[in-house]
């Protein structure tokens, strides 16, 4: 495809999950940055915020620092298609030839309960985020390879006893007069909801902050570095002797010695922590201990080991002709589609206007290119992945809605095709985080360095929305309950019984929670990506 340059809207480059961007997008909970915490986190997107919630909720005496580059939600999940869409099927062969069939049962089980655990979420506390309760995802099939592949895998994931029990199968016919997409071979239905991310997000920001969140947005994170104690510092006794006072009114012990194993510098000053959480998605390895150790002998052209930048291109479209949902049955409440294997994907606002996001294959190197966390590169648009949305918009979706085909032109700069159907409104592009392997890295990072407490919840390739949330509660289980070799930090903190029946009963007594054994960040998966990125 010969280069162009792109024509941007008035109001390009502006996410429609930003604008206006969101009351709490640039708080600093306390103007100096506190010297201590429990816990520090880094990144301030979904996964780092919906970290805090969740140990919050399961310990309220927790003190935890939000560390944030830049505004809450300004990386991926401020800027990205505004699905909440899981996949019940659609991994089930790749998953069953590298795991088995019990892992591929676990990631339906756990998609499934994700998305259930975000609706009763947005339900139950009101949230307005723009969710449909009652929504329906459409895959629809541009060919009938991709449509016999689906349904191969659809057929695969019940027989071996995964729940798609919601999953709709419509063939060619019914496909085409539901949709109006005369091209299709078929199309796959099943739950989901468009989403504003930002104000989820920023529902369970709120709520953190109230339980004693510390917030620090621009607050830039330059190095972690093991923080030099002094004395005998791993004190592992709970009586009474080894604290310098007892504060009952929080059911907090302060120690008389400092026990921080890490010292994290920001672009605000110092902070102490026991534990971090490292939610930086794209640009895991630039602060990643473990990837650090590695990766001057397994440097790559992207400078990438665990996560590789990957740029995803958004357009927001207003419909002006006579067709303005996607569905022409009024049975079916549509509010996601998907094309070409996810490389297409389109949701529809509460306002009419629709979502459409895809088409990195189409830009320079497929859209994994190496960034640096600047806002100039996450907003620099690839043309010619502007000009594929555009004109696939166009001419998949019939807009006229008396042809199959609307009538597309050149407008008289020559290179911005349109419609007189629809309106650009907005454009902007993300930075997604996809792993080497294609699997979220979520657990505890394994380490050279005696008693780690490095975390990470990243590299969720393109889909994190169906995935996150239940996955930071995984993650917050983890941290608190099943670190046997380093958990003084705790027993301090509260009484014996809070410390132990408070976790349990808010944290351990979630079945839904059983996070994808294959997320695990193991020595053994760690030697297989970096023996991937030598090429060996």
């Amino acid at each position: 495809m010969t280069a162009r340059a792109a024509i941007f809207p008035t109001s390009s480059r502006k996410s429609a999950w930003l604008d206006p961007p969101p009351s709490l997008s640039n708080v600093r909970s306390t103007a100096v940055l506190p010297e201590t915490a429990d816990l520090v986190i880094i990144g301030g997107g979904l996964s780092g915020v919906s970290v805090a919630y969740h140990a919050l909720n399961a310990y309220p005496g927790m003190r935890i620092a939000l560390l944030e580059a830049g505004d809450v939600c300004s990386g991926a999940t401020g800027r990205n298609g505004g699905h909440l869409r899981p996949d019940y099927f659609g991994y089930a062969s790749d998953i069953m030839s590298k795991f088995g069939p019990e892992e591929a049962v676990r990631h339906n089980k756990f998609e499934r309960s994700n998305f259930e655990s975000v609706l009763q979420l947005i339900k139950d506390e009101g949230i307005d985020c723009e969710c449909d309760q009652n929504g329906e995802s459409w895959r629809v099939f541009m060919s009938q390879a991709e449509f016999s592949d689906a349904l191969y895998n659809l057929s695969l994931m019940r027989d071996i006893g995964g729940d798609v029990h919601d999953v709709r199968v419509f063939m060619r016919a019914e496909a085409r007069r539901i949709t109006g997409i005369q091209s299709c071979f078929g199309a796959i239905a099943s739950p989901a909801s468009p989403i504003s991310p930002v104000k989820l997000v920023s529902h369970l920001l709120e709520k953190s902050l109230i339980a004693g969140l510390n917030l620090q947005t621009h607050t830039r994170v330059t190095s972690i570095t093991r923080n030099v104690l002094t004395g005998n510092t791993a004190h592992h006794d709970s009586d009474s002797d080894g604290f310098e006072d007892i504060d009952m009114s929080t059911l907090r012990i302060t120690p008389k010695r400092s026990s921080f194993l890490y010292k994290i510098t920001t672009s605000e000053g110092d902070i102490l922590a026991n534990k971090i959480v490292h939610a930086t998605n794209a640009y895991l390895d630039s602060l990643l201990s473990i990837s650090s150790d590695i990766i001057e002998s397994t440097k790559t052209s992207k400078d990438t080991v665990l996560v590789t930048p990957t740029r995803g291109h958004v357009i927001e479209i207003q419909p002006l002709g006579d067709r303005r949902f996607f569905s022409l049955d009024p049975l079916h409440n549509i509010t996601n589609m998907s094309f070409n294997n996810g490389g297409e994907y389109l949701i529809q606002r509460p306002n009419g206007n629709f979502v459409l996001g895809g088409g990195r294959r189409f830009g320079t190197g497929n859209g994994y290119e190496s960034f640096s966390s600047s806002r100039a590169g996450q907003e620099e648009i690839d043309a010619d992945v502007d000009l594929y949305l555009r004109s696939f918009f166009t001419q998949t979706l019939c807009f006229d809605n008396g042809r199959f085909l609307s009538p597309v032109s050149q407008s008289k700069e020559g290179n911005a095709i349109y419609s007189k159907q629809y309106k650009i409104v907005n454009q902007w592009t993300g930075i997604m985080g996809f792993s080497t392997d294609e699997i979220p890295l979520v657990g505890k990072v394994p380490s050279f360095v005696e008693q780690s407490q490095e975390y990470c919840i990243a590299g969720f390739t393109g889909h994190g929305m169906p995935r996150i949330f239940l996955s930071a509660k995984s993650l917050v289980k983890q941290i608190l309950c099943e670190d046997a070799d380093f958990l003084y930090d705790f027993e301090y903190h509260s009484s014996a019984d809070l410390s132990e029946s408070f976790i349990k009963r808010e944290v351990i007594k979630d079945d839904e929670v059983e996070l994808p054994t294959c997320y695990e960040i193991s020595e053994s998966r760690l030697c297989t990506i970096i023996a991937s990125v030598r090429g060996y």
